[in-house]
């Protein structure tokens, strides 16, 4: 148990650590850039501190829009929910969506400790409240997830449809991360090993002596049980409600960055292009592993923003204000709120992601 312990805040000192350097490296950077707009503009040091503007910006917000963005981010996990319990029902698994709901906003409060964790603790919380198979819920958590990445994808194909200009200006810019990217793509040591790795995998599932030993046999059961919890979107009973649902979720997505964008004087007057190239930028950042997107979506939506003549220090204000809206506001109270009605404590939670080895 307490190597348990040992292990979960080695896991979430990390994660934290990773989201907090990034954080802070965006910082610095829009902290110079600032105090050099402020000497070009006569300003005073004393007078020019980017956490003072940070507060000021946020207090300033208008409150309607940034409750507005909760009550969108509330829609789209009831869309989640709901589709949720129809990739649940498609393998005899009957789950009420109270404690479905529950289970996803559960999930969100710990990613914020332990990114991408949560997605298990998800799948445990479910299974404990209503006494279900642990491996069949993480494996429609799965399918959960990978259609979200292709949602993303078909965003991003949109978002390069409408604003392609403003893409290829930001490439131009990260000229640096650009060809970064392009060199580990193309580099063959990288799919040599990938490659290897594979055909490695492969054989060591398929041996005989693997699949005879107790932590092979239970392996092979946790891979069958997943592979079925992912198959279930072929029995979904009624798929335009789960096209629906699906569309839904990330339509919400979308408006709550739009109220973002009107809570915040810099960038009210922006329209529809900027909304959705900021969205898919901050949505990229969000998936990144760090926790709920720390760091990584402050950047990115720093850098969309200053493609439309938003400054780095408005464009930090107005992370930070979605950040604070959504995931330290809207996620720790719907968070909180999950687990009393799960009427299931933290440790009961633990106890199941230990019994099943994760």
């Amino acid at each position: 148990m307490r190597k348990a312990h040992f292990r979960n805040l080695i896991k979430f000192l990390l994660f934290v650590g990773v989201g907090v350097a990034i954080l802070g490296y965006v910082y610095v950077v829009q902290d110079k850039a600032y105090q050099e707009d402020c000497v070009l503009k006569g300003i005073k040091p004393e007078n020019c501190s980017l956490l003072k503007k940070l507060y000021n910006d946020f207090v300033n917000s208008n409150i309607f829009y940034l409750l507005l963005v909760n009550v969108l981010f509330f829609i789209s996990n009831v869309s989640r929910a709901i589709r949720w319990q129809m990739m649940l029902k498609s393998i005899d698994i009957k789950a009420r969506f109270r404690d479905s709901f529950n289970s996803i906003m559960l999930s969100y409060l710990v990613n914020l400790g332990l990114s991408r964790i949560g997605e298990f603790a998800r799948a445990a919380a479910l299974a404990k409240k209503e006494n279900l198979n642990f491996n069949k819920i993480m494996g429609t958590v799965i399918l959960d997830r990978t259609i979200d990445v292709l949602s993303l994808g078909i965003v991003f194909i949109i978002t390069i449809g409408v604003s392609s200009g403003h893409l290829i200006s930001f490439i131009r810019r990260n000229n640096n991360l650009a060809e970064k990217i392009n060199n580990f793509i193309t580099d063959p040591k990288v799919w040599i090993l990938l490659f290897l790795f594979l055909v490695v995998s492969v054989f060591v599932l398929k041996s005989k002596r693997f699949k005879e030993s107790p932590v092979g046999s239970k392996v092979i059961k946790f891979i069958k049980e997943i592979v079925i919890g992912f198959k279930s979107i072929k029995n979904v009973e009624k798929p335009g409600l789960f096209v629906f649902h699906s569309v839904l979720i990330w339509l919400m997505y979308f408006f709550m960055n739009w109220a973002g964008f009107m809570a915040f004087s810099p960038t009210s007057g922006l329209g529809l292009v900027p909304a959705i190239l900021v969205f898919t930028f901050g949505s990229l950042g969000i998936l990144i592993p760090s926790p709920g997107g720390m760091g990584t979506y402050h950047f990115l939506v720093i850098e969309a923003l200053k493609l439309f003549g938003v400054s780095g220090s408005d464009g930090f204000s107005y992370a930070n204000i979605m950040f604070f809206a959504v995931q330290i506001i809207g996620v720790i109270f719907f968070g909180i709120i999950a687990l009393l009605m799960l009427n299931l404590s933290a440790k009961e939670i633990e106890d199941e992601l230990q019994k099943q080895n994760i």
